[in-house]
């Protein structure tokens, strides 16, 4: 099977072997929305579709027979159908659906697809003809909720239909408001929002009284359109009152629903370390790393002068980990994870760690966020070492396996409680 040449992601990638979390935490909002129209497509074409497919450690997103043969789907979904979103995307589902199709029980066909809101002819050409250069042996999908759909490679064109030529009803128009109240930006402008209540040294945010969604887009760095659209939702959700500033109610309600929107399918990367150290060493590792990254791009600067360089990928402690520099830790023994904003061997191999016989048992759990500026831009300073907010940290460890509930309890009880205490008073 052909491999993509992106090489900055192809070394980590191709030798990651478990990816996903199990099955009952699919993909929630946008995303599974697209899953489940893509699959109506295949299934109105006569395909047979398993959308909760099982085998090894790996899992797309769904597998689907015609003919007698076996495909396997990997999914991204963005918020719009630019060419600068569409292409790191269409590479990352090229990447994991290769990985997939490797471990897959028999021979199966990789397909990745991309989706979006509205996805134009000219961005999906652009997609097809990176995708041909870089994974010609990987089939292609771009569907939008408006009716298009362009597919290539492997029989798929079959799959193709033509944006219609009149305005039709969205196809996922009738999806629950919830799909988007908790977007990347959505979650960081609510952690503003709860601030007031939560200690600077466990949450870092603007802090203030925001009298309309011109003045919370300021304080959170988004678009005005992005704060009037939360704001607006929050409001008709009944969230929200705009009595001179704006003020959160039924806050219980909106975190347990908050919670239960961050319940989706959790990609994690088992590393090991190169040479294994002291208890103290995940810390001393995240602290220096900032400027190991630095002297490495300075490197790359005078080696690669007048070419637009990447910056180094965000980090943060997460989960278990962040709780014990919280002073909160309840779980001994708990799985130590990071949160690396995307995949990057040299920032592996800087942190001193590597993918090498990781799956017997792993030493750190990488995670890499499906809402990184929630996460990061949330992220504390505790003596050199960035921590996850203590808010993330509580819907991270909520579910997980490892006694979550119970250090899900320990914050709640010991911090979040504020929150809802202030609602009652």
């Amino acid at each position: 099977m052909d491999m993509i040449t992106i090489t900055d992601m192809v070394v980590i990638m191709s030798t990651i072997n478990r990816m996903s979390a199990p099955n009952h935490n699919r993909s929630l909002g946008r995303a599974g929305e697209f899953e489940r129209l893509l699959a109506q497509i295949l299934s109105q074409a006569g395909w047979r579709v398993d959308q909760q497919p099982k085998f090894a450690d790996s899992q797309p997103d769904l597998v689907a027979k015609r003919g007698g043969k076996k495909y396997i789907f990997e999914l991204k979904a963005s918020s719009e159908g630019r060419k600068d979103r569409a292409i790191p995307l269409i590479s990352q589902a090229i990447l994991e659906v290769q990985l997939a199709a490797r471990r897959f029980p028999g021979a199966a066909i990789p397909v990745a697809v991309i989706a979006a809101d509205h996805i134009s002819n000219s961005v999906a050409e652009q997609v097809k003809r990176f995708a041909l250069q870089n994974a010609p042996g990987v089939g292609i999908g771009i569907i939008d909720a408006g009716g298009f759909r362009s597919f290539a490679g492997h029989g798929l064109e079959s799959l193709n239909a033509e944006r219609p030529a009149s305005p039709r009803i969205d196809l996922l128009a009738k999806r629950p408001s919830a799909a988007n109240l908790f977007s990347d930006l959505n979650q960081w402008m609510l952690k503003i929002l709860l601030s007031e209540e939560i200690p600077k040294s466990m949450l870092s945010a603007p802090r203030g009284c925001y009298g309309n969604a011109s003045q919370l887009a300021a304080a959170a760095r988004v678009s005005v359109m992005s704060a009037f659209r939360f704001v607006r939702q929050l409001s008709e959700e009944g969230f929200l009152e705009e009595k001179g500033v704006l003020r959160l109610v039924r806050i219980d309600e909106l975190i347990q629903r908050w919670l239960a929107a961050n319940q989706r399918r959790v990609r994690e990367i088992p590393v090991r370390w190169i040479i294994r150290g002291d208890k103290s060493q995940l810390h001393v590792a995240v602290r220096s790393y900032p400027s190991k990254m630095e002297a490495r791009s300075s490197r790359q600067r005078r080696s690669h002068s007048g070419r637009l360089l990447k910056a180094s990928p965000r980090i943060c402690l997460g989960l278990f980990a962040a709780a014990d520099v919280f002073g909160l830790g309840f779980v001994h023994g708990a799985p130590l994870h990071i949160y690396l904003e995307r995949l990057d061997p040299d920032a592996l191999g800087q942190l001193g760690l590597s993918l090498e016989n990781a799956d017997r048992q792993a030493d750190v759990n990488v995670r890499i966020p499906e809402n990184p500026e929630s996460v990061f831009r949330a992220a504390v300073q505790r003596d050199g070492v960035p921590v996850s907010d203590i808010v993330q940290v509580w819907l991270d460890v909520s579910n997980h396996p490892a006694r979550g509930r119970a250090q899900a309890d320990e914050i709640r009880k010991s911090v979040l409680s504020r929150l809802f205490k202030k609602e009652r008073a």
